[in-house]
C-alpha cells in the first residue's frame, strides 16, 4: 500500500485538492441559492465571469506557460518568475482598460459605489498574482501543504458567512477579497522560488508569447463569449430564467472546470516534461485517455440520472425546472470531456495557429446558434453548447490524432 501511495502521491494529492475545489464551489453556489435565489444565482455568476475576464488569460499565459518553461535547462528560473510577474500586470491593466472603456464598472447588474471598485481591483490584481504562486506549489510538488491552505481558506469563508448578514453586493466582495488575502498567505512557505529577474531573453520571452496568444484566444472564445452570452440572456429571457439556465451552467462550468484542473496538474506536466526530452510514447497516451473516456462516461451518466437530486442539493426545490436544461448540457459536456486531452496536447506541444483557429471557430458556431434561433426559447443555449463541443471534439481530435501519428 505504502509502495502505491509513494509511487502515486503527487496524483492524489491533485485529487484531493480538486476535490477541495469542488466542495468549496458549490458550497458557495448552495448559499447563493438559498440567500438570494435564481436572480443571485445571475448576479453571482456573472460576477465571477467577470473576475474571470482577469484571470483566465493569466491562468492560461503565465500559470501554463510557467509550468511549461520549469523543466526546460535552458532557461533561467529567475527570468521565468519574473516574465510571469511582468505578464500579469500587464494582462491585469490591459484587462481592466478594455473594461473601463466598454464601461462594465458602471455595470447596473451590481450597483458597486466607487469605495466598493477601489477595492474590488486591487483584490483582483492579488488574486492573479496568487496564480502564479498556485503554479509554484504545483511545479514543486507541494500540493499537500496547498491544499491545507485552501481548506483554511475556505473553512474560514463559510464560517464568516454564516455569522454575517451580507447583502448580494458585499457578499460577492467578500468571495473575492477571501481568495485575495490568501493569495498573500500561499507566498509565505514558498518565498525562495519567488526570486526573480525582470531582465528577460530572447528565448523566454518567445516562449511566453506563445502561451499568451492562446490564452487570450480563449479569452475571447470563453470567457468574454461566456459574458456577453449571459447580459444577452439576461436581456431576452429575464433574470430568473437566466437563473435557473446559469444554476445548470455552473455545475456543469465546475465538473468541467476540476476536469482541465486534473489534467493540468496530472498529463500536462507529463507531457511537457515528455516532449521536451523527445520521449513521448502514444501507448501510454492512449491507455490514459481510454481510462479518461471509461471514467468520464460513468461520471456523466450519474449526473445525467440524478440530475434533480443534483440541482435540489447543490441549490433549492424550484431550481429543478432546469432539469431539462441540464440534461441537454451534460450531453454537450460529454464531447466537451472527450476533446480536453487533445486541447492539453495542443498546449503543452505549443501548437498556436491550430488551437486558436479551433477555439475561435467553437465560439463563433456557439454565439451564431444562439443570436439566430432566439425564437426557440432559452433552450437555444443548451442545444448552442452541444453543438459547439461535437464540432470541437471533432476538429481537436482529428488534428491531434494527425500530429501524434506525423510526430511519431
Amino acid at each position: 500500500m505504502l509502495k502505491y501511495w509513494t509511487k502515486y502521491y503527487h496524483s492524489i494529492w491533485s485529487g484531493i485538492l480538486l476535490l477541495i475545489r469542488m466542495i468549496a464551489g458549490f458550497g458557495v453556489q448552495k448559499v447563493v441559492a438559498i440567500f438570494y435565489g435564481p436572480a443571485g444565482t445571475t448576479l453571482f455568476s456573472h460576477f465571477q465571469n467577470f473576475v474571470a475576464l482577469f484571470t483566465q488569460p493569466i491562468q492560461d499565459a503565465v500559470a501554463n506557460g510557467l509550468i511549461n518553461a520549469f523543466p526546460k535547462k535552458s532557461f533561467q528560473k529567475t527570468q521565468i518568475v519574473g516574465a510571469s510577474i511582468i505578464i500579469v500586470v500587464l494582462l491585469t491593466l490591459s484587462s481592466g482598460l478594455i473594461l473601463f472603456v466598454s464601461n462594465q464598472f458602471r455595470q447596473s447588474y451590481f450597483s458597486f459605489s466607487l469605495e466598493n471598485w477601489l477595492f474590488i481591483i486591487p483584490s483582483i490584481l492579488l488574486f492573479c498574482f496568487g496564480l502564479i504562486v498556485s503554479a509554484i506549489y504545483v511545479i514543486q510538488k507541494r500540493l499537500k501543504l496547498y491544499s491545507i491552505i485552501i481548506i483554511m481558506q475556505w473553512s474560514l469563508f463559510f464560517l464568516s458567512v454564516f455569522y454575517l448578514d451580507l447583502a448580494l453586493n458585499h457578499f460577492l466582495i467578500f468571495w473575492l477579497g477571501n481568495q485575495s488575502v490568501f493569495s498573500i498567505i500561499l507566498i509565505i512557505p514558498i518565498r525562495p522560488f519567488l526570486k526573480f529577474n525582470f531582465k528577460i531573453n530572447k528565448e523566454v520571452k518567445s516562449h511566453f508569447k506563445q502561451f499568451l496568444i492562446m490564452a487570450l484566444t480563449i479569452w475571447l472564445s470563453s470567457k468574454w463569449v461566456d459574458y456577453y452570452v449571459r447580459e444577452f440572456a439576461i436581456q431576452e429571457f429575464g433574470t430568473i430564467q437566466t437563473g435557473l439556465w446559469q444554476s445548470v451552467v455552473r455545475i456543469s462550468e465546475a465538473y468541467r472546470g476540476l476536469v482541465i484542473s486534473f489534467l493540468f496538474l496530472s498529463l500536462y506536466p507529463m507531457l511537457s516534461q515528455k516532449l521536451a526530452a523527445n520521449k513521448l510514447q502514444i501507448n501510454t497516451l492512449r491507455r490514459y485517455y481510454l481510462l479518461y473516456f471509461l471514467t468520464s462516461l460513468f461520471f456523466l451518466f450519474l449526473v445525467f440520472q440524478f440530475n434533480e437530486f443534483i440541482l435540489k442539493t447543490l441549490y433549492d426545490a424550484q431550481y429543478q425546472q432546469a432539469s431539462n436544461l441540464f440534461q441537454f448540457q451534460i450531453i454537450g459536456d460529454l464531447f466537451a470531456f472527450l476533446a480536453f486531452p487533445f486541447s492539453i496536447f495542443f498546449i503543452a506541444s505549443v501548437k498556436t495557429k491550430s488551437y486558436i483557429i479551433i477555439e475561435l471557430l467553437s465560439a463563433l458556431i456557439f454565439v451564431a446558434l444562439i443570436v439566430i434561433k432566439t425564437d426557440i426559447g432559452i433552450e437555444i443555449l443548451v442545444y448552442a453548447h452541444i453543438i459547439r463541443f461535437i464540432c470541437y471534439f471533432l476538429m481537436v481530435s482529428s488534428l491531434g490524432i494527425k500530429s501524434l501519428s506525423h510526430d511519431r
